[in-house]
């Protein structure tokens, strides 16, 4: 992709419709749950790149923004030979900040919902917040550490879930 508004568009049409259609079959649409729903979906998504780098571009597929790899003076050939370097986490420290931001935006919504859906929107939330932390942890290094969670973050993710 060439830009992050390119892969925004990606995200648009790959991952928002599922919270869209959830939503819907909810019927709790409107503007505003909508707006928010495409959020963290689309942050949803992007986690997911930035957690499988590593494995995404043995399979040939690169989601980085191209104008942000230049930016921070990372190639493709670096991404494939799995090179940890201070521009390749900068890079992705940039990628995180930005989904973190994109959830966050998004994040309201869950407390907005009734019932179950709203707190399983929480605990869904909390995950991605945690998978970035996660990839923070590691020191960005996502070629030899794939971020998942555990046990111990359902416990972290049911408290922060409960505090939103």
């Amino acid at each position: 992709y060439p830009d992050y508004l390119t892969l925004l568009d990606y995200c648009r049409r790959s991952a928002n419709p599922v919270g869209r259609l959830m939503l819907a079959l909810y019927g709790v649409g409107g503007a505003a749950n909508l707006r928010d729903s495409d959020a963290i979906c689309s942050a949803l998504q992007l986690i997911n790149f930035w957690q499988d780098v590593g494995i995404d571009i043995e399979k040939g597929r690169i989601y980085l923004p191209q104008e942000d790899l230049v930016r921070f003076g990372v190639s493709e050939a670096d991404i494939a030979a799995h090179a940890d370097t201070p521009g390749w986490r900068a890079l992705m420290a940039f990628e995180v900040a930005r989904a973190r931001a994109l959830m966050l935006s998004g994040a309201p919504l869950a407390t907005r919902l009734p019932g179950r859906i709203g707190w399983e929107l929480r605990l869904v939330i909390q995950g991605g917040l945690r998978i970035l932390e996660h990839i923070e942890r590691a020191g960005y290094d996502v070629f030899r550490r794939r971020p998942k969670l555990g046990k111990p973050d359902y416990v972290v993710m049911a408290w922060r879930a409960l505090r939103m």
